[in-house]
């Protein structure tokens, strides 16, 4: 499905809303996947007309649903088929940002994580050779140092 582009079309319900003349009540339901009173419609004539009118009256909006949970449904397809990030990834995005050197308070203002979460995962940078730390000289703010990062011009993602 294009951006912008709907699945589900006003006028096919409408059409399909029509179908009630001809003895096929529902046929609208089973269009925007309310399948289970979309064959109640179809086996009661549309609740003996009654729920064929309520939905002639509430078309628009029952279109509009169905189009919402279509989008809501590809965007979970989507984020499933995305790899998450690690947490080293993301700070290793923040210390690109930020010039190969981040406090604590950045990176958990950058990632989202909590000041505990992103220390702790800092700390493991350090003990495993990737990341240094030392002291700002001015404010004595602890700070973890990205060598790599620091020593290069900046890379964006789209160079590699």
């Amino acid at each position: 499905m294009e951006e912008g582009e709907k699945k589900y079309k006003e006028g096919i319900a409408y059409g399909l809303w029509a179908g009630w003349l001809f003895g096929f009540a529902g046929l609208h339901r089973l269009y925007l996947g309310k399948y289970g009173t979309g064959f109640l419609w179809l086996f009661t004539w549309g609740c003996l007309g009654i729920g064929q009118l309520y939905d002639l009256i509430t078309m628009r909006r029952q279109v509009e649903e169905a189009n919402l949970l279509e989008e809501a449904r590809a965007l979970r397809e989507l984020r499933r088929a995305q790899p998450q990030r690690t947490p080293q990834q993301l700070l290793l995005d923040a210390a690109m940002r930020e010039g190969g050197k981040l406090t604590v308070t950045q990176a958990a203002m950058i990632t989202g994580y909590s000041f505990q979460e992103a220390e702790q995962v800092l700390r493991e940078m350090v003990a495993s050779g990737y990341v240094d730390v030392g002291n700002e000289p001015d404010s004595g703010v602890i700070v973890y140092y990205f060598p790599e990062l620091r020593a290069r011009p900046r890379i964006g993602r789209e160079d590699f």
